[in-house]
């Protein structure tokens, strides 16, 4: 929450992803409190993603990369195998 408090200046937004994040979950006919992460298949889950991983857009178009990314899936398209690792290292950091 404190991320996105940096990315999001809309309160009201920030409020309602909390309170998904902190709802409970149906298992069994019982709730229980999630302990992290959203619902799989969940319309929050590829918003958060893309509000987190913008700056990693940013800077993959700044190194001139190619790629895709839908949510948390990723394709950086390089020559070879070498720069693959070259890229996979340096954006893991």
């Amino acid at each position: 929450m404190w991320l996105l408090s940096h990315r999001i200046g809309d309160k009201r937004l920030l409020r309602l992803i909390h309170h998904i994040l902190k709802s409970g979950i149906l298992i069994g006919g019982l709730v229980s409190q999630r302990v992290r992460g959203t619902p799989q298949g969940g319309p929050l889950s590829p918003l958060l993603s893309n509000i987190v991983l913008d700056e990693l857009d940013k800077e993959l178009e700044r190194r001139g990369h190619a790629f895709v990314r839908y949510a948390d899936d990723l394709r950086i398209f390089v020559r070879s195998e070498s720069a693959a690792g070259r890229v996979m290292d340096s954006i893991s950091d």
